[in-house]
């Protein structure tokens, strides 16, 4: 069975884009497949003619902020998405996921206080589906000074 398709004049040429692909990523129903380049560009422009944010735009796509940007350059990018590059926030600590993660990028044995926050952290993330919020390890208090 073949896809409702539709060529599509581009200034490289001919291309063949898949309308029931773009339908769903339009609404936010593109799970487990990509888009191509053509469709996904074809995708963002439905969305952001109906005025669809952008940073949705993005996630429903499939397309990164910065490729969105550069296809549709009179669009203003939000500041929170035009930064480049990661957030800083600051050394990792002990107890935490970013604790235990920080041990393995140096190539150390984790800390007891760092697995025990990373697997809180797991285990947070089984209970919600996210890893905001998870519970630190706090240090261990004996008679009320910190070790």
């Amino acid at each position: 069975m073949a896809a409702p398709t539709v060529w599509v004049a581009t200034a490289e040429g001919l291309v063949v884009i898949d309308m029931v692909a773009i339908e769903k990523a339009v609404n936010g129903r593109r799970s487990g497949w990509n888009l191509t380049r053509d469709e996904a560009r074809f995708a963002a422009q439905i969305m952001l003619d109906q005025g669809i944010g952008y940073s949705t735009v993005v996630q429903r796509t499939g397309a990164s902020a910065t490729r969105i940007k550069s296809w549709f350059p009179e669009i203003k990018v939000p500041e929170s998405m035009a930064r480049p590059g990661p957030r800083a926030t600051g050394p990792a600590r002990c107890g935490t996921r970013r604790g235990y993660a920080a041990h393995r990028r140096r190539g150390e044995r984790a800390c007891e206080r760092c697995k025990a926050g990373n697997a809180a952290a797991d285990l947070h993330y089984k209970l919600t589906g996210s890893y905001v919020g998870a519970p630190e390890v706090p240090a261990k208090v004996r008679a009320g000074v910190a070790a």
